[in-house]
């Protein structure tokens, strides 16, 4: 094979390589993509801590692995693989920094958050009353879409911050007021 013959072949697999590289985003978009509700919970539940700070005092380094507390350990447990930068345990737990609050009963969910109020632990629920019962981050479901809500004055009081960009994403409220 002459030189010609390698920038032909070379022109070829060049081609060829642009096609799929730029035809197979087209095919995707076409494809819908699905989730269950559990799988949605699971994937705000990990994306959320990267945008809150903790209290020094809190002696959680974002170098370990966050804890996770939930009701219902066993729906979300399918979608936390052991590998990741969180463990995700049953409540009642000691240190945790994420509470998962997925009861329907708003009796459980007040005895919970007055456990756990002022403390430096993100909580987070799916629920009407949540944030009037003192929760932090409220999952609502709009449709398909999945919206947050959150209570700055609870999470002030529990020392934790907030970044911007999670807020600009959010209905911030201070109790159940709308900010």
């Amino acid at each position: 094979m002459g030189l010609l013959g390698r920038y032909k072949f070379f022109f070829a697999a060049v081609i060829t390589l642009f096609f799929f590289l730029y035809s197979s985003p087209v095919i995707a978009a076409d494809a819908k993509i699905t989730a269950t509700k559990a799988q949605l919970r699971a994937l705000f539940i990990k994306k959320i801590p990267k945008y809150v700070l903790w209290p020094e005092q809190a002696h959680f380094k974002e170098s370990e692995k966050y804890t996770v507390a939930a009701i219902d350990k066993e729906e979300l447990a399918p979608y936390f693989d052991k590998s990741e930068s969180f463990k995700l345990v049953r409540w009642p737990a000691d240190d945790c920094q994420v509470l998962f609050l997925d009861s329907s009963n708003p009796r459980v969910i007040a005895a919970i958050l007055k456990q756990v109020k002022n403390k430096p632990i993100l909580t987070i629920g799916q629920n009407p009353d949540f944030l009037r019962m003192g929760g932090i981050i409220n999952l609502v479901e709009s449709g398909s879409r999945m919206k947050l809500q959150v209570n700055i004055c609870a999470a002030r009081k529990a020392g934790l911050t907030i970044s911007s960009k999670l807020l600009k994403l959010s209905e911030i409220f201070c109790g159940d007021h709308l900010e």
